[in-house]
């Protein structure tokens, strides 16, 4: 039994990591397994995700309400906003939460999916 356990825990882990993409953010552009892919700008509060040729697409804006802490993260092009408190994203998490739901694909936002994703984070926190 603690060997099935074992294995079945390595065949887990290895799948994960076959598909995880390798994001960085350095000097405002952001890499996806090596490739730049997106721009980002802003300040602390209010981050513009961009495409490499300079087209914002995203909005990020972490705000207060009541003191608690709360985000709201627009889609420029696709005029759709959500807001999520339970579940804060940074820069590097919103990316990796839309490569993995396939709303991000070769850098750029599939329009159809953007709806999707944030009917799933929506809180409506505001």
């Amino acid at each position: 039994m603690k060997k099935f356990i074992m294995t079945a825990i390595a065949i887990f882990a290895f799948t994960h990591l076959m598909n995880a993409q390798k994001i960085d953010i350095k000097k405002d552009i952001v890499s996806i397994d090596g490739v730049a892919c997106l721009k980002i700008g802003g300040d602390s509060n209010n981050v513009s995700i961009s495409t490499l040729e300079g087209e914002e697409i995203v909005f990020l804006k972490f705000a207060r309400k009541y003191g608690d802490l709360y985000n709201k993260i627009t889609f420029l092009e696709q005029k759709v906003t959500f807001t999520s408190q339970s579940y804060i994203f940074t820069k590097k998490l919103l990316i990796k939460k839309l490569l993995e739901d396939g709303t991000l694909k070769d850098c750029k936002l599939d329009s159809e999916k953007v709806e999707k994703f944030a009917l799933k984070y929506d809180e409506k926190v505001e």
